[in-house]
């Protein structure tokens, strides 16, 4: 019961096809997001949009011209410290091509560059997205 019949139709139907792919973007450089508690990218509702503004990094075939969508965790902006933490989290449906979104690099591992299949940075910058 999750996602709306567009979003499924959209991005769920081509992925199960294995026409597209997907990316999950968690981890961020600047804290240990092994720990959700640590993610900063804002995710803030602007009338009938979610804006989304932060990096992450070690994405998973973000690079691949194949990924056309990102499941990027954010916090919702302005959630008081203090409160609870479960519902400061969020998932959001953004698109690969959407404005803002930026592949800044690929990154390497022990030395390995497995570009473009391997990890990527990524940034986030305003990008919107509809509710």
């Amino acid at each position: 019961a999750f996602g709306t019949a567009e979003q499924k139709a959209q991005w769920l139907a081509p992925l199960l096809a294995g026409e597209i792919r997907s990316c999950f973007a968690m981890t961020e450089p600047q804290s240990a997001c092994s720990d959700a508690r640590n993610v900063q990218t804002a995710i803030a509702r602007a009338g009938a949009e979610y804006v989304i503004s932060g990096r992450k990094w070690w994405v998973t075939g973000a690079a691949d011209p194949r990924c056309k969508l990102a499941i990027v965790m954010g916090r919702i902006a302005g959630a008081a410290a203090e409160a609870d933490l479960r519902p400061q989290h969020a998932l959001v449906l953004v698109p690969m091509d959407a404005d803002g979104v930026e592949v800044v690099r690929t990154l390497s591992v022990f030395g390995y560059d497995d570009a473009p299949h391997g990890h990527a940075e990524l940034s986030f910058r305003d990008v919107r997205v509809p509710l």
